[in-house]
């Protein structure tokens, strides 16, 4: 299934996606990849975090140049968050050293209150130390969440062990910064790596 369309009405469409939709496109579907197509829909927004190196990096402006891989969630999160980079991890080792060169992946705390970028850099290292984690004010970042279309909810009192809700899909972007793929949580590793390999490749055709 592919998507086009402009910003504007891509919050509605990801939301009803994510919500009735599973893995990825169904049986019988002609697009060639496991993802959802969502071409142009969202644009990574211009906002700048504090990465987990303690470095400045703006969403926009310092994933130029390659195909970037955005999931919003929260260290502390018991399932979809560490899944979820334990399968990204998994599909990065199965591409080429050039492919991994072109392609980056970005977690973006929702929990910006306990996740600060030592934790989140100590959290990211136990599944692949190249992945890029991001914290930022919660201003900041429920509006890029809300640009990309993904829900963030937490509870008022934010004492203990509270939990974060959050959209649990990954969207990629292309090097231009343009959302050119959706996975739903639990996408496999191997369905990952094979939409990678075919979106980098189209990604790096003149």
């Amino acid at each position: 299934m592919r998507i086009t369309m402009p910003l504007a009405g891509g919050l509605a469409l990801l939301a009803a996606l994510t919500a009735c939709s599973g893995p990825g496109n169904q049986p019988g579907d002609d697009s060639p990849y496991t993802g959802t197509e969502v071409d142009g829909a969202f644009t990574l927004p211009s906002i700048t975090f504090t990465d987990n190196k303690g470095k400045d990096y703006n969403l926009k402006a310092d994933s130029e140049g390659v195909t970037t891989a955005v999931f919003f969630g929260f260290t502390n999160c018991p399932d979809i968050c560490p899944t979820t980079m334990a399968d990204m991890a998994q599909a990065v080792d199965k591409l080429d050293p050039d492919e991994r060169e072109r392609f980056k992946v970005v977690f973006v705390t929702a929990d910006p209150d306990r996740d600060d970028p030592e934790l989140i850099d100590m959290w990211l290292s136990s599944f692949n130390p190249d992945f890029t984690g991001l914290s930022g004010t919660l201003e900041d970042t429920d509006e890029a969440a809300s640009d990309l279309g993904i829900s963030i909810s937490r509870p008022e009192d934010r004492e203990g062990d509270y939990q974060v809700g959050h959209g649990s899909q990954t969207l990629v972007f292309s090097p231009e910064g343009e959302s050119e793929l959706m996975w739903n949580y639990g996408t496999e590793p191997d369905a990952i790596a094979d939409d990678l390999k075919l979106l980098l490749k189209e990604d790096n055709t003149p």
